[in-house]
């Protein structure tokens, strides 16, 4: 199976904002469409970055540290960055892994 049909991402903007969704699995065979999705996103200098991970049906090791590095690769590029749709377990996990910058409180959609 191809990784863009494990993962699906769509981007959305709404003037400095981008919302990217992620849809399947983030696992090592998706990695590479997370890195290429926030780099595309991150070439339009938006503000915020609000990352959808309501769509997330699975994720393992590799998948956290995507996480992990795309949290420090948007805070590099001076984005502010915002989770939406994350499982509390996913979220105490990221916590307990120590990102650096500190992983943001996961924000709601409206």
């Amino acid at each position: 199976m191809r990784a863009d049909e494990l993962l699906q991402t769509r981007t959305v903007w709404c003037g400095d904002t981008v919302l990217l969704c992620l849809t399947g699995e983030l696992d090592l065979a998706t990695t590479p469409l997370v890195d290429q999705a926030v780099t595309t996103v991150l070439a339009g200098h938006p503000q915020i970055l609000c990352l959808d991970l309501t769509g997330l049906t699975f994720c393992d090791r590799t998948g956290l540290h995507t996480l992990q590095r795309v949290s420090s690769t948007v805070h590099a590029a001076h984005t502010s960055l915002r989770l939406a749709g994350l499982h509390p377990s996913l979220h105490r996990t990221l916590h307990q892994l120590n990102a650096t910058p500190p992983w943001p409180r996961p924000a709601l959609l409206h």
